[in-house]
């Protein structure tokens, strides 16, 4: 939710504008001469600020109160710079002094309330919101900020009582009814929620954000006729805004029409052609399947507005993702996109922190990583804007017990506000296979196609009795359908392709063929809809697969884990164990090809062992870059080879080198292979895999291990701690699944001293992994079904 300027603690003469006539360069011209002349600095802190560049606005309000201006007439506009840069406990140290020394200033109590609030004082900041209120009852930003943080926290009864208080006092504010609006909304009061809207639209020409809420909520209660009704009103009031356009495309959208959605955005762009929200809202409509194209609109957008953070931002994200072309240009772009808004606009930064964080972390660039923010402060903002796709790169940002419960909360939390506004649909609560029907298992992915959820899947859906069991398959795949997904087809009993069509509606179709579980295979990956599950389109929601955590609805009942992958701890999962007795996974001919392997070790061949890896460089922490680094120098004269797309991106090289470098191994030891799609024959080039750490690899331990190459994996607390765990043990190597960091570097290095386990290992890991549940999809099948009829029962 955005902030509005009366949620601000108010506005002094510090904060008025600059005087005119002396522009910004007129000023450092000035201070040129003049350089201890407090008036001119806190002008120029006020044209940074103005022009959002807070990092020099902070600095500018520093040099003025140095220069002897009052701390306390500059608290508000320096501790709002110092916090727009990204320097929550500065801000908050600048808000404390000025309250303390005025402790009955409302306006400075209440810019401590926004500053504790900014820095995650949750607590701190409810308690003096509430004294501000205390200090002037009559004091309405106060009563907009608490009631911010109660909607917030998910406090929806209280966030409301709040607005509503601060309506009693001013009933005409129409910040006030749109945020107790929304709050109605998102606690499923949709009447009421129209009805504050409403009263907000009485009061003059209406602001676009509370047009746009009005119209989501009237399509929530399904009065789509009145939506349009009323972006037609919103039309005329706004005198032909073309943003208005914009937002009829978006309900368009969500209502399943894309081309009357295209039309309608290429329309305003063509009036307004820097609109952010019109050049994202038209690469949305390019969709996953033509990043190119939805990129083109990006940047068509960014040459009309090119200080746009949104579209910046959204470029970066776009460009991480993009596989056209040269994928590793397109990830060095992002990447120095990402360094230049970090250093103009750290404040801006933070507040897009994802596709940020997505750019440093694929690039190995833990510094930058750090500069954008905590994630103890950066998550509950993102549950706040029912943003969760954030979390599923953080996994492996844990050091404690108490930052991997904090991630689970995080998932809950987004869960029960994604579900608050979501009715569930009315199914038979007596267990079907009551009256002698056939077991009718549904699974629900944007991968369903040549994706490795399906390689591990795909026995599931071609090898199930069909004498028993019936399988639907539910696919939100946006790209062209593949001869993976036409085969799917052709096996189960029913195949829904329904991509782009609104969540509710799949629901709705979901629950017409009568499951007894609905599977959803994707968590919050690209497509795919997670949200459906909050609808209870199946008498029992299940997770598996494709995303290796909790995904945070308490809609989705069980989760398929087996002895090793479920964690110790109960707390550490929010759904109750599907759990089976052996593997959770078995691997598939499709995904698993008798690609050739090396008669000879390479060892031999190059004259020095190569470890190496080719896990997702997201998982590549701190502490695992420690544990690589130590296995190295345990292992002289070894080195350690990278293959991952993004090893041929300069920024991926050059701070791997510098990493391996800080710790004491000559970076002329790493080597880079940089291939997408084309990497199981260079397993022969890897004498042993070392996993990431904490969060493990998956798919790809597999694979190193059908390639003849031996892994040693850290066990960890967690689900994505303990992949490789299940993957070791249930291939026959569990000795190479080790619980402490020591155990890992030592382990790694004896294994690099048994030339002659590793040769056994090369040759004979197939036939080792075709005797042990890994490798027998038959009785994986078997497995999943009894227990799938088992809980289907209950």
């Amino acid at each position: 939710m955005r902030p509005s300027q009366r949620s601000l603690p108010g506005r002094s003469a510090a904060a008025a504008p600059a005087q005119p006539g002396l522009s910004e360069p007129e000023l450092r011209l000035r201070l040129g001469l003049a350089p201890d002349n407090a008036v001119l600095w806190q002008q120029l802190g006020q044209h940074c600020a103005a022009s959002g560049r807070m990092a020099e606005a902070a600095e500018a309000f520093g040099k003025a109160i140095q220069a002897g201006a009052s701390a306390i007439a500059l608290a508000v506009p320096h501790a709002m710079a110092l916090s727009g840069a990204g320097r929550a406990e500065e801000a908050l140290a600048v808000a404390r002094a000025a309250q303390a020394k005025r402790p009955k200033d409302v306006l400075l109590t209440n810019l401590l309330g926004i500053m504790q609030k900014r820095a995650g004082r949750l607590r701190e900041a409810q308690a003096t919101f509430e004294a501000a209120r205390k200090l002037d009852p009559r004091a309405v930003s106060a009563c907009q900020n608490l009631g911010n943080l109660h909607d917030q926290l998910g406090r929806f009864r209280e966030a409301a009582a709040a607005y509503q208080a601060g309506l009693r006092i001013e009933p005409r504010n129409a910040d006030l009814l749109r945020l107790l609006g929304r709050t109605l909304r998102t606690a499923g009061d949709h009447a009421a929620a129209v009805a504050a809207f409403e009263r907000a639209m009485a009061l003059g020409p209406p602001h676009l954000d509370l047009l746009t809420d009005l119209v989501g909520t009237l399509v929530d209660m399904g009065e789509t006729d009145r939506a349009f009704g009323m972006i037609e009103r919103g039309r005329k009031l706004r005198g032909g805004d073309p943003r208005v356009d914009i937002l009829e495309a978006r309900l368009a959208l969500r209502l399943g029409r894309p081309e009357e959605a295209r039309a309608l955005v290429e329309r305003a762009l063509a009036v307004a052609p820097g609109d952010a929200d019109g050049a994202v809202l038209l690469a949305r409509l390019h969709g996953e399947g033509n990043l190119e194209a939805a990129n083109g609109a990006l940047r068509r957008g960014l040459a009309a507005n090119p200080e746009s953070v949104v579209l910046i931002t959204r470029l970066i994200e776009n460009l991480t993702r993009s596989r056209y072309g040269d994928e590793a240009q397109h990830l060095q772009e992002a990447y120095e996109l990402s360094c230049r808004l970090l250093q103009s606009n750290p404040g801006a930064a933070l507040m897009h922190a994802k596709p940020l964080r997505t750019a440093f972390l694929r690039c190995l660039d833990h510094d930058r990583l750090d500069a954008c923010g905590r994630l103890v402060d950066i998550a509950p903002r993102w549950i706040a804007d029912g943003e969760i796709a954030g979390l599923h790169y953080e996994l492996g940002n844990v050091r404690t017990l108490q930052d991997r419960l904090d991630i689970v909360e995080w998932h809950r939390a987004w869960g029960q506000r994604e579900t608050r506004a979501i009715t569930p649909l009315a199914l038979p609560t007596t267990p079907a296979l009551a009256t002698g029907r056939k077991l009718r298992i549904g699974f629900m992915s944007s991968d369903l196609r040549d994706h490795p959820v399906t390689y591990f899947a795909l026995p599931l859906l071609e090898q199930y009795d069909r004498d028993r069991v019936e399988v639907f398959c539910y696919s939100f795949n946006e790209r062209e359908r593949d001869p993976v997904q036409a085969h799917i087809e052709q096996q189960v009993t029913g195949f829904r392709w329904w991509p782009r069509r609104p969540s509710a509606e799949v629901a709705a179709g979901i629950a017409q063929d009568g499951l007894d579980i609905l599977f959803e295979l994707g968590g919050t990956t690209a497509m795919n809809k997670l949200d459906v599950m909050a609808y209870r389109p199946a008498r029992i929601g299940a997770s598996w697969l494709g995303y290796p955590h909790s995904a945070g609805l308490e809609t989705i009942d069980t989760i398929l884990v087996d002895p090793y992958i479920k964690p110790d701890d109960p707390r550490l999962l929010i759904e109750r164990p599907f759990e089976l007795a052996e593997s959770w996974v078995a691997l598939s001919p499709m995904g698993f090809r008798d690609v050739p392997i090396e008669e000879s070790l390479p060892e031999e061949r190059r004259g020095a062992l190569t470890f190496g890896t080719m896990n997702n460089p997201y998982k590549f922490t701190r502490a695992c870059l420690d544990a690589w680094a130590a296995v190295l120098r345990a292992v002289p004269d070894s080195r350690f080879l990278f293959v991952r797309p993004e090893a041929r991106t300069p920024a991926f090289v050059a701070n791997v080198r510098a990493a391996f470098a800080a710790r004491d191994v000559d970076p002329d030891r790493i080597d880079y292979v940089g291939v997408r799609g084309r990497h199981m024959p260079h397993y022969n080039a890897i004498d042993i895999a070392l996993d990431s750490l904490p969060h493990v690899g998956g798919t790809t331990t597999c694979e190193t291990l059908w390639m003849g190459v031996p892994c040693v994996s850290l066990v960890g607390p967690g689900f994505p701690e303990r992949l490789s765990y299940s993957n070791l043990t249930n291939a026959g190597l569990g000795d190479l699944a080790v619980f402490s960091v020591e155990d890992y570097v030592q382990t790694a290095a004896a294994l690099a001293a048994d030339r002659s386990r590793r040769r056994l290992l090369r040759h004979g890991l197939r036939d080792m992994i075709r005797s042990h549940p890994l490798g027998q999809p038959e009785r994986f099948l078997r497995a999943f079904y009894a227990k799938a009829e088992e809980v289907a029962r209950a």
